[in-house]
């Protein structure tokens, strides 16, 4: 029987040998401490404004952390509630502890799918790097499979910094992983150094709640899973407090003792999470900085100070912790650090995440150049149900850019690249118009079928939910509504005076009508409001007048994407010579060559590739499949 091995138990790990064995593929995951599963090393959160959208997706498709943030979350809030629904994004806290002993668990029980404590040391072919045979183990042993999905986090080479000091390790407390660095470095894949880093924890006892503001969830929780039936856990504010003039000055005066600014550091770090240090140098202006203040867990009594990570030394951060309003006696559990790590050029995987060159190998997570729990998750879904599917011969498993934030994502890492850790943005989705969180498990109902990771009463429950929108609809199309009509009184009691009769959908897309009237008129259909599993009434009026107002927009977006979806179904041949042909640049040929793009609609997304050159490229690719001389690529 064909296996898959998969290195790592971090969040990208644990999505590719959860949906390996549920396709019913042998799966091994191998990681350093079976204890760390799940570990939550940074920030205890879930989702938030494009990452949350993902976490829908991955879930919509049968993978896990949706449902390990509903079983073990403790405070819920949907971000940008009041900015529409394409942007709308679910965000939870995770008790940490349960988090993780929920995701073993949720591993252990799994048909197909063995966990094993131990270190990789290297890859094992049979032939240079065709045949994959196995995995070899620190302790000289070998972990046998066919294909290998590797999701090694910050371990790769990782190195702590505090200050000025440095520690080789992975993780804090736990050690890097050399070997297998070195030997995929060794086999000439293009390497960097990217940073991230975390912020201190406190005592909980030792902080002034009274002088804080708080914020607290979204009630009743809304969960992430759409098969949930509900959050088990207690709920916990969180709170916010603000840096004074005390901390900057702090922060300014021991610049030097950063990691950072000390010159210890030469990773690149992520853009969209900078250390308290890099907010105060790179953001003179702004007068104060806020800092959300988070439980880690119902267990403990560690509290996290999201956005206020650092690498300066323990007596510095004491300090920076203690100018904050509230925290003038507050004690620091663990400090803050930086980390650094390898990563590896993404433009060096094909569209499947597996590796160029490297036989039944695929990358996920921070190895691939990305930050946060939720763009390794959703690498790690797709590597593990790519690597599952080439063990059965079957074709990969690649999402547009029009289908899922998750293709947005894969797309943007192999067409174009990153020099910093990436971070999953709204705006990075040309087509987010689409991409509704909450219409996850409609749109990418096709491929979870072809997937095959659900349950038959899972995918049940999603085609039940799609039949009861689509009937929803055709009632809306069919429904008249004049003065005289049942729904007369409530057009009127909105401002709203008819001329002629309309639908009820037409009347929808008027602004005049708000939720409470859309829920009046609703609620004259009759089946409206029955109750039945993943069917929430008020999401799905949001949705409805979210599809009725968006229709213009979204059919421009269809027109547009027309163009750009059959270039994305041109194949480059892998042996199509482009390096002598007339009319292209020698920047575009240095591009073409770097990149390696598969497809025409890669090709045109390379930032410098012109639309004349795609062009170009289109006949050229259209003269060799006719002539059959692909090799002679002469103008």
């Amino acid at each position: 029987m064909k296996q898959v091995v998969v290195i790592g138990g971090g969040h990208a790990g644990i999505e590719a040998a959860y949906m390996a064995a549920r396709m019913g593929v042998a799966t091994s995951l191998l990681t350093m401490n079976l204890d760390q599963i799940g570990q939550m090393s940074c920030n205890p959160s879930i989702g938030g404004v494009g990452k949350g959208h993902m976490v829908r997706e991955l879930d919509a498709l049968g993978g896990a952390m949706g449902r390990l943030i509903d079983a073990t979350g403790i405070h819920f809030r949907i971000l940008n509630e009041s900015r529409g629904v394409a942007v709308r994004g679910p965000r939870a806290q995770a008790d940490k502890v349960k988090y993780r002993i929920a995701a073993r668990s949720l591993l252990e029980r799994l048909p197909n799918l063995h966990l094993r404590q131990g270190t990789a040391a290297g890859l094992l072919w049979e032939e240079g790097t065709r045949g994959l045979r196995g995995v070899e183990l620190l302790d000289g042993s070998v972990l046998p499979c066919d294909a290998v999905v590797v999701t090694s986090g910050t371990f790769l080479n990782g190195r702590i910094l505090i200050g000025e000091k440095r520690l080789e390790a992975g993780r804090a407390g736990e050690p890097p992983s050399t070997h297998l660095a070195e030997q995929l470095r060794a086999l000439g894949l293009r390497h960097r150094r990217l940073k991230t880093g975390t912020s201190p924890r406190l005592a909980k006892d030792s902080i002034d709640f009274s002088r804080l503001d708080e914020q607290p969830g979204d009630q009743p929780p809304r969960p992430f899973s759409f098969f949930s039936a509900g959050i088990p856990q207690s709920q916990v504010s969180c709170h916010i407090v603000h840096t004074t003039r005390e901390t900057e000055a702090i922060v300014r005066e021991n610049l030097p003792k950063s990691s950072l600014y000390g010159g210890h550091i030469e990773g690149v770090g992520p853009r969209y999470c900078p250390s308290i240090e890099d907010k105060f140098v790179k953001f003179p202006d702004k007068g104060r900085h806020q800092i959300f203040v988070e439980p880690e867990s119902l267990e403990t009594g560690e509290i996290y100070l999201a956005g206020l990570s650092t690498s300066m030394p323990p007596d510095v951060q004491l300090r920076m912790v203690r100018s904050l309003p509230g925290f003038e006696a507050a004690e620091i559990l663990r400090p803050g650090y930086a980390i650094e790590y390898d990563s590896f050029d993404p433009l060096q995987l094909r569209r499947d995440l597996s590796v160029e060159g490297l036989e039944g190998v695929w990358f996920a997570g921070q190895i691939n150049g990305t930050t946060g729990y939720e763009e390794a998750a959703g690498q790690g879904l797709l590597a593990g149900i790519n690597a599952a599917r080439w063990l059965r011969a079957q074709d990969p498993i690649v999402l547009g850019r029009e289908q899922a934030y998750l293709g947005v994502m894969v797309d943007d890492l192999v067409t174009k690249g990153t020099d910093e850790p990436y971070r999953m943005l709204t705006a990075r989705a040309e087509h987010r118009l689409g991409l509704a969180c909450d219409l996850a498990d409609g749109r990418l109902l096709p491929v979870a079928r072809e997937v095959g990771a659900l349950s038959a009463d899972e995918l049940a429950q999603v085609e039940a939910k799609v039949q009861r929108r689509e009937h929803l609809r055709a009632q809306c199309e069919e429904a008249w509504v004049t003065q005289t009509s049942p729904f007369g009184p409530i057009v009127a009691a909105a401002g709203i005076r008819l001329e002629a009769g309309l639908s009820l959908s037409e009347l929808f897309r008027r602004q005049q009508i708000g939720t409470a009237e859309a829920d009046d008129c609703l609620a004259l259909l009759g089946d409206w409001g029955l109750e039945q599993p993943g069917w929430n009434a008020a999401t799905e009026r949001d949705l409805l007048l979210f599809d009725l107002r968006y229709a213009p927009y979204r059919e421009r977006e269809a027109r547009l994407l027309e163009g750009q979806r059959a270039w994305d179904h041109v194949r480059i041949p892998s042996d199509l010579r482009v390096e002598h042909l007339h009319g292209i640049s020698s920047e575009v040929l240095e591009k073409l060559a770097l990149h390696r793009p598969e497809t025409l609609g890669q090709a045109s997304r390379i930032p410098g590739i012109t639309p004349a050159a795609v062009t170009i490229l289109h006949l050229l690719i259209h003269r060799s499949q006719h002539s059959g001389a692909k090799g002679e690529n002469r103008p």
